[in-house]
Order: C-alpha cells, then structure tokens, then sequence
C-alpha cells in the first residue's frame, strides 16, 4: 500500500491468478491499469494430469480440479487485461468466458545470452534433459521417457547412446536410481552448458500447460529439440524443420535412428532452431509488442 501510495504506476503486471484477493486494494490506492500475466491454463494441467493418473492420486485430482477451474473462470474478468502467454491460451480464456482485452506475449530471452555452436554435433550422439523436477508434469514426463522409452526400446537399439539428466530439486528416488547409460546429475550450475554438450533436447511432456522456457533456451542454443506434441504446444515449430515432434515410443526411437542416419539434417535443424528463436522470441520483439498493447489500453482508459 505505501508503495501504491508514493508512486505512480500506469501499469501493474500481476504475475498469477492467485494474487486476484488483492485487487480491491491495488484498486483503493491506485487508477493503474491491472494486467494479468497468465503463464498458463492452470486448471487444464490438473484435468491433464488427473487423466494420466491412477488410484488415489486421480481421485485427489479430479476432486481439486473442478474448484480450480471455477475458481479461474470467476475471477478472469475482474483484470483490465490478460496477458496470455500463448495464441491458444487466450482463445481458452475466451471460450471460459474472458469479455475483457486480451493479448499474447510469449516467453522472450535475450538472443545474445545465448551463443550457439555445433561442436556437439561432432561427438557421439547424445540426449539432454533438463528441467525442474519439482513441477509435476517435468517429473511426470521423465518417469514416462525412462519406463515407456528408454529402458524397453530405446537402450536396447541404440546400446552406445547416452541420456543425460538434470533440474533442480531431483528426488532422491531419481539420484540413486541406477540405469544403463542414463546419468542424473541433479541441479546444473549453468543450463546452457550442459544443453550444449548435447545435441538434442528432449522434452517428453505427457501433460502441463503454457509454453516450456528449455525449449527456447534449447533453440537459442542450437539443439535440436525432440519433443511431444504437447510438449511444443504453443511454439508453433515444424516438424522436421525447427524440431521434430515425437508423442510414442516408437516415434523417439525413429527420431533417433535419423540422427544417426543422418548427421547433417540434425545440423540444419539447428540452425533453424535458432533463426526460429530469433524471429520470435528474442526479448526485443516480444516487449516491444507488449508495449504497444500497454500504451492502447492506458489511451483508451
């Protein structure tokens, strides 16, 4: 309130939903403009993780989640705007009954944080995955990979090929898990040079929502990423040009066998990777087209 009270602010940007009991007293203390940063449909990652649960864990969620969504729905009005972080975001908004302005701006990094290279691509080929492992989907979709990928058919065929692990807050279950050829190296000190000992990035998402920053990073980076489709969901690569999207196991193990076959796509796919990033999601272009979003809604206000 003192802070509301000593300045003037055009603009407020609340970063969650769940700071909406705050609103009456933002609104008693300041004429700003209210903007919700939503960086995801947090209803629909429960309803997707509920549906790929068993037992007590999917009763648990399937009683949480209906009050989660009521609980979006009443509240995404009382913001002046709505910042989606993806195209399809809003158009759930909007179909769950959002009436105010809406508009997109995605993840963004700094291009030039990240400098790309190829040397990866001149070792032995290899798997990265990073992320936090605190966030349920993350941990959901790695337990998918190792189970459902790795160990019945992906080690199998390619005995020589190695998958690295790493994010935050790893289980210990994880650390002292002991497979072939997969190591888990737990919290990195720097995301991008552990990506970039690797060529390619996957990303095995089985539920979640919003748009993944690894992906970005991974492109900014030059890996190629192998992703499933609802891992890429919101990042409207291609398949086969900026990424390869693969929702089986025996889509991974096709995806791998081409890298192997064929060295020199991998590489194209990288730097289409980043030429992607830059086009899109470079911090310059997605502020500036939040900014002008900002500065028509105080006009009009």
């Amino acid at each position: 309130t003192e802070i509301l009270q000593a300045q003037s602010f055009d603009v407020i940007q609340l970063e969650t939903l769940y700071l909406a009991p705050y609103l009456p007293v933002i609104r008693r203390h300041s004429n700003a403009v209210i903007a919700l940063r939503a960086h995801n449909v947090e209803h629909e990652i429960w309803e997707r993780m509920a549906a790929n649960s068993r037992f007590l864990k999917k009763w648990y969620l399937e009683k949480i989640t209906p009050r989660l969504r009521a609980y979006e729905i009443n509240r995404l009005n009382d913001y002046d705007l709505v910042v989606g972080i993806t195209a399809r975001d809003v158009q759930i908004f909007r179909k769950l009954g959002l009436a105010k302005p809406a508009v997109v701006a995605p993840i963004g990094l700094d291009a030039a944080d990240y400098a790309p290279d190829q040397d990866s691509f001149y070792q032995p080929l290899s798997l990265a995955f990073i992320g936090s492992l605190d966030w349920m989907p993350n941990l959901e979709g790695l337990n998918w990979f190792l189970e459902s990928v790795w160990i019945p058919v992906l080690h199998p065929q390619f005995p020589d090929l190695q998958l690295h692990v790493a994010g935050r807050n790893m289980p210990e279950r994880l650390k002292r898990l002991t497979l072939p050829n997969v190591f888990m190296h737990g919290e990195t000190p720097d995301a991008a040079a552990f990506l970039k000992q690797h060529t390619i990035l996957v990303v095995p998402l089985q539920s979640g929502g919003g748009m993944r920053a690894k992906i970005l990073e991974g492109m900014a980076l030059g890996r190629v990423v192998l992703s499933t489709s609802l891992g890429l969901e919101g990042i409207p690569a291609t398949h086969g040009a900026e990424a390869l999207i693969a929702d089986t196991p025996a889509a991974f193990v096709e995806a791998v066998a081409d890298g192997y076959a064929h060295p020199d796509t991998l590489k194209s796919m990288s730097r289409k990777a980043r030429a992607f990033f830059e086009k899109n999601y470079d911090n310059q272009t997605v502020a500036q087209d939040l900014l002008r979003a900002y500065q028509q809604l105080i006009h009009i206000n």
